[in-house]
């Protein structure tokens, strides 16, 4: 029983996936807007995307999107695509914003931020099931609910409700 004890947080934890730039979900980063980076790529650096992220909370979508076209390839690059179909989405760039998000899909199929804003797209486009379909991934990535499955969960419900 003491193991329980121990493990349970340890569980926890690790649960909701926050893997280094490129390699995870960023399901849990500590920003809302997809990045896994959690401050610090590889090399010690600071967030590469923090500029964009604060355009963002500005909403200025446009802005943030041309900085992130500008930016190089790196191995955080699901997380770039990613932010590029969020920012699309946001100024109304549909389109732009699905074929960023499968991008970002294609190099890591497990960036639950990028199901989460894939299936706000779908909702947006009138497509639920697709939606329903991110949202069955989800569950299968975040074993314990992730703030992603949570977000596209209450969207779908908002979605059905209107």
């Amino acid at each position: 029983m003491k193991t329980i004890y121990i493990l349970l947080p340890l569980l926890i934890a690790f649960a909701n996936p926050t893997f280094a730039a490129g390699g995870g979900t960023s399901s849990s980063s500590s920003n809302t807007y997809g990045s896994s980076s959690s401050g610090n790529d590889s090399y010690g650096s600071t967030d590469r995307f923090a500029e964009v992220h604060t355009l963002i909370r500005l909403e200025k979508f446009k802005e943030a999107h041309k900085v992130l076209k500008s930016m190089p390839v790196k191995s955080d690059e699901a997380d770039r695509l990613n932010l590029l179909g969020f920012t699309a989405r946001k100024f109304g760039n549909l389109n732009g914003a699905g074929k960023f998000y499968e991008q970002a899909l294609m190099l890591n199929p497990k960036h639950a931020n990028a199901l989460e804003y894939q299936g706000e797209l779908f909702l947006q486009l009138g497509q639920i099931k697709n939606a329903e379909r991110n949202l069955a991934k989800l569950k299968k990535i975040c074993w314990i609910p992730c703030s992603a499955e949570r977000k596209l969960k209450k969207a779908i419900s908002a979605h059905l409700t209107n």
